[in-house]
């Protein structure tokens, strides 16, 4: 019996964005992750129960290895807002990115 054994190679197109969505309830953090990802203080932080962010923005940063990485920051899910709000903020978060979504990261405090 032999092994079998499998690589796997992610190679990106060199210099290519990736584009990460940061997605969360109000007050979990998704600012100050976003900033720890970028290696810097893009996004404002402030400490609030309304949240801070109310628009969504997005800001580039470049990897040690050279990627390109874009990562937007969004508005925090109200689940007491009327839930069409939530899905129009949201919708329009995804338009910032030229080349659709790679990842979509879900921020909560445990």
């Amino acid at each position: 019996m032999g092994g079998s054994s499998v690589s796997v190679d992610w190679d990106f197109i060199a210099n290519e964005a990736q584009t990460v969505l940061m997605i969360g309830c109000i007050g979990e953090g998704k600012s100050d992750t976003d900033n720890n990802i970028l290696g810097r203080n893009a996004f404002q932080l402030r400490s609030s129960s309304g949240g801070v962010t109310r628009t969504c923005e997005i800001q580039r940063t470049r990897l040690e290895d050279g990627q390109i990485l874009d990562v937007i920051d969004t508005p925090g899910f109200d689940f007491n807002a009327e839930s069409g709000l939530v899905v129009n903020k949201n919708g329009k978060c995804i338009d910032l990115a030229d080349d659709g979504v790679d990842a979509v990261l879900f921020v909560l405090s445990v």
